[in-house]
């Protein structure tokens, strides 16, 4: 079977290739009479443009740059896929690049080296709070979207705001009867995961609940911060019993000391994470969480990066309560949303 042209679409259309490469390109100077009739050559020849055509027609790379922290956070590899899926339905490739993040490495924008330069770049945290970094890409004059960003400058930012929902998980915590609650927090307060403690905060001064600070500890999202957090707290004289951990991996890791110690949860100690990662689902107890709306951010970040156009009402997270906190006992057999 031939493979379609863009000659056989021009021919079987009646136009000329550049009307069917504008067409193909998205421009909106082809009415619309002329693009229906395009747009049915295309379908009925089964035509698709090559990249490269397209590249050559459109003056543009057709490319969108992601640039991601070397971390095995689940997080940042589910939003990776929700990206990828998001920018091939609009038409474009992704290209990503894969940073170790240093807050002190003063050169870090140095190391970013697209093979092929990308109409815009995404990038994710920690990368979307660095100042050098989107100094770097507006310098060279590359369009950026920043993801869950709270800082200000060059590009368009996708807000995202954890304060309400982490709250509503407080209350469900205060709701038990839950009075000493600790938090293992983010490793650094500026970032958009910050509002998970001022969420805790807010919900423990409305049910009036001192604020311990030996209850409040800082991690880095990783199992061993979660194992290390809950060690510290269980040996207090006046231990916490529930812990709230703002990424479910170190929830994951509250949980395995928690059993090791010798707790029972959530009996003697409830756990709460954050994100609704597939570690949530594969603990025992299942862990109560928060469902992160990966799948919509990421495709506002995509509708950003090639239509510039931002979203218009806030991102819908879910509290999922499951045996960490209720006392379940059932395996999370539910399938999982990416």
């Amino acid at each position: 079977m031939q493979v379609a042209t863009i000659k056989d679409v021009a021919d079987a259309a009646g136009v000329s290739f550049k009307t069917v490469s504008r067409v193909v390109n998205g421009e909106k100077s082809v009415g619309p009479e002329l693009r229906e009739r395009v747009e049915q050559a295309i379908r009925d020849l089964g035509y698709k443009p090559t990249l490269a055509a397209r590249q050559l027609a459109g003056q543009r790379s057709f490319i969108i740059g992601l640039i991601v922290p070397r971390l095995g956070i689940s997080y940042i590899a589910r939003m990776m896929i929700a990206l990828a899926t998001a920018t091939r339905q609009a038409g474009y490739h992704l290209m990503t690049e894969v940073l170790d993040h240093d807050e002190n490495h003063l050169s870090l924008s140095g190391k970013v080296d697209f093979s092929a330069r990308p109409d815009c770049v995404m990038l994710t945290p920690p990368f979307s709070n660095d100042p050098r970094l989107v100094a770097h890409f507006e310098a060279d004059g590359i369009a950026v979207v920043r993801i869950a960003t709270v800082i200000e400058g060059h590009g368009l930012p996708i807000h995202v705001d954890e304060e309400p929902i982490t709250v509503e998980l407080m209350r469900h915590l205060i709701a038990l009867g839950h009075r000493r609650i600790g938090l293992i927090g983010p490793p650094l307060p500026v970032r958009a995961s910050e509002m998970r403690v001022s969420g805790y905060r807010k919900a423990m001064e409305e049910a009036g609940l001192p604020i311990d600070p030996d209850l409040m500890l800082r991690g880095d999202f990783s199992f061993a911060s979660g194992v290390n957090g809950a060690t510290a707290m269980l040996a207090l004289p006046d231990r916490p019993t529930a812990i709230f951990a703002t990424g479910d991996e170190m929830a994951a890791g509250v949980l395995a000391q928690a059993h090791k110690l010798g707790y029972r949860v959530p009996d003697d100690l409830a756990v709460a994470g954050f994100d609704d990662s597939p570690v949530s689902r594969m603990v025992f107890p299942a862990l109560t969480t928060v469902y992160q709306p990966v799948q919509d951010i990421a495709q506002a970040a995509v509708d950003a990066a090639v239509h510039g156009r931002l979203p218009t009402a806030p991102f819908a997270y879910e509290l999922r309560i499951r045996g960490s906190t209720s006392g379940d006992r059932q395996h999370c057999l539910d399938p999982y949303r990416f």
